[in-house]
């Protein structure tokens, strides 16, 4: 089992343990997984199935976050998404931290590792539940998920992690919100005034609208490398689970 290089005293092993603050506080080690190190990607070909189809470059493990050091959501119960390129259902862990980057200091303060928790094929979004304490406006976080190929060999499991910032709304939004006509221009807005992750979820729960699947589109360019990986993006289901 895998986690940020914290030395954490958790005694949580496989619970569900969600936004408890002041769980844990301790240094990172940033010589092996340095925020935004792994730039939202698993390093490496390897994945969890021995039956690969997709050519090797493209990463088992792919969070859908643009490869910068931190980008903004105005939600307090943000919705994650990333991409799984195997086939098959394997166990998975995800973990919130909120991250000072100043101090170096990270404090847990959301964590999934039940044994429901498994992957699927394609784009998998999580979302937190309303009813969990929110996050904080203003505060940076950390968001890592891992696979567990094999629980005896965490260092060959796919692994990746990017930022967060939760930000106070932008001075017309809720304008702009009350005077859009649907959820594309919803989407619209968002994207408009980089709300990455409200723009992502707003586009990855609607697949049968063309303008919406264009936008989506428009996104997934700005994560993916490269055609393959482009296309794998398109072609993927997309599956939502809530915590």
């Amino acid at each position: 089992m895998r986690r940020t290089n914290c030395s954490i005293a958790l005694g949580l092993a496989l619970s569900l343990t969600l936004f408890a603050p002041g769980i844990a506080s301790a240094n990172r080690d940033f010589d092996d997984d340095l925020p935004p190190n792994t730039g939202g990607r698993s390093g490496g070909s390897r994945g969890c199935s021995s039956e690969v189809a997709v050519a090797s470059t493209v990463p088992a493990l792919i969070l859908l976050a643009p490869a910068r050091s931190s980008s903004p959501t105005i939600s307090t119960h943000p919705t994650f998404a990333w991409f799984v390129r195997d086939a098959g259902s394997w166990p998975m862990e995800f973990r919130l931290y909120e991250y000072d980057r100043t101090s170096l200091e990270t404090t847990l303060v959301a964590e999934i590792t039940d044994e429901e928790f498994k992957s699927a094929q394609g784009i998998m979004t999580l979302s937190l539940s309303e009813e969990l304490p929110p996050l904080t406006v203003g505060r940076q976080y950390l968001w890592q998920v891992e696979l567990l190929c094999d629980r005896h060999r965490p260092s060959g499991n796919p692994f990746a992690d990017a930022e967060i910032e939760v930000i106070d709304p932008p001075p017309m939004l809720d304008t702009q919100l009350v005077e859009a006509k649907d959820e594309f221009d919803r989407a619209t807005v968002y994207e408009e005034n980089d709300l990455w992750y409200e723009a992502l979820a707003t586009v990855l729960g609607d697949g049968s609208n063309t303008q919406m699947a264009r936008l989506r589109s428009a996104l997934f360019e700005r994560v993916t490398l490269g055609e393959l990986e482009s296309e794998q993006f398109h072609q993927s289901r997309i599956h939502h689970i809530q915590r």
